[in-house]
């Protein structure tokens, strides 16, 4: 990467966080809304199912903060040490309460789940992945993990970061196109972590970070030209469910995203008011989405039940309220409160 001067806003990010977050939280209600409320509206479920892509902008939008942030601080004094302190507690200090909460949920009170499904201990308490957590939405930090110790990579060598970025996306081709049918690596989850195609998202999002460092320009209304048009085909097959693969509609979402980003970046990277409503839930982007799924089932099971779309609608809407306030105070205690005085407290003892 060529040496460039580090953005001096980036706010329109967390405005796509708060995008990616709402997105999250109307799949979960729209699915809970069609078992506990019997919703058949074929409208908003085609919404609630278009939610899910909220996960694919997560893992973008990761790859790229990740890549761009660190750029400006790997040459300084024990960079990895910090990168890796940095990421654990980021990571584990706001998810092990709601993890283990939903573990000793589950335990005493099985029926809470909608669905019956296995669950690992060692995946809930640890993220390593050996099976389904007891957060259901905690399998996403399974990747980002990944990711993000792979990505560390980069920290002793960006040349061998390089080669090794080339060699795993040919390897992740290989594996998903000869290698995961075979039985044997059906029940190996290590490696269909490793060599999943959600990792493909994480590197553009890192492909991304090079354009913006390197300070490449497209024009920018064939930028924007291409985004509208690619967006135009993604509805079309999203609608007529036209799929070439089985990750055909991510792998076009995730593309449209990289486009998005790189074009307000690039091109509307403008300060935001900090207060503002988006910024606000961008913030508590993470908190957000490790509370939002028990939360809104509570909250659905609980309301009178009715089929009728338009009371399905503001149920969504006070969903997304009750989430993004509680996600907030949420944020507050864990990512700011807690996470900071951990931080003091390690600084001291060093």
């Amino acid at each position: 990467m060529e040496k460039q001067n580090k953005s001096q806003y980036l706010d329109v990010l967390q405005i796509f966080r708060g995008i990616a977050a709402v997105m999250v939280v109307i799949h979960h209600s729209v699915g809970s809304l069609r078992y506990y409320h019997h919703l058949d509206n074929d409208f908003l479920i085609l919404i609630g199912h278009f939610g899910k892509f909220g996960v694919d902008f997560f893992f973008v939008l990761s790859g790229f903060i990740i890549s761009y942030s660190s750029y400006f601080k790997i040459k300084q004094p024990d960079a990895f040490k910090h990168y890796v302190i940095n990421r654990v507690l980021r990571i584990y200090i706001p998810y092990l309460p709601i993890g283990i909460f939903m573990l000793l949920l589950y335990t005493f009170i099985p029926s809470f789940s909608s669905v019956e499904r296995s669950i690992s201990m060692v995946t809930t308490l640890t993220l390593f992945p050996d099976g389904n957590p007891a957060l259901s939405v905690a399998w996403t930090l399974t990747f980002e993990i990944t990711f993000y110790i792979l990505f560390s990579i980069m920290f002793f060598s960006k040349k061998l970061w390089n080669y090794f970025v080339a060699f795993w996306i040919i390897s992740i081709l290989v594996f998903n196109v000869y290698f995961l049918s075979d039985q044997s690596i059906q029940y190996n989850i290590i490696l269909k972590t490793i060599f999943s195609l959600y990792n493909l998202e994480f590197l553009l999002g890192y492909f991304l970070s090079l354009l913006i460092l390197k300070g490449i320009k497209v024009n920018k209304n064939i930028t924007l030209g291409l985004i509208l048009v690619l967006t135009a085909e993604f509805l079309y097959c999203y609608y007529y469910k036209i799929s070439f693969y089985k990750f055909f509609s991510n792998t076009q979402f995730s593309i449209i995203v990289f486009l998005t980003l790189y074009y307000y970046i690039t091109y509307h990277n403008y300060e935001i008011r900090k207060k503002a409503i988006f910024m606000l839930i961008g913030n508590a982007t993470y908190s957000i989405y490790l509370i939002h799924n028990p939360l809104q089932m509570i909250v659905i099971r609980s309301l009178p039940k009715s089929s009728a779309w338009p009371y399905a609608v503001l149920v969504i809407l006070f969903v997304i309220t009750i989430s993004c306030i509680i996600g907030y105070i949420y944020y507050k205690i864990f990512e700011v409160f807690l996470l900071n005085k951990t931080k003091s407290y390690l600084i001291k003892k060093q």
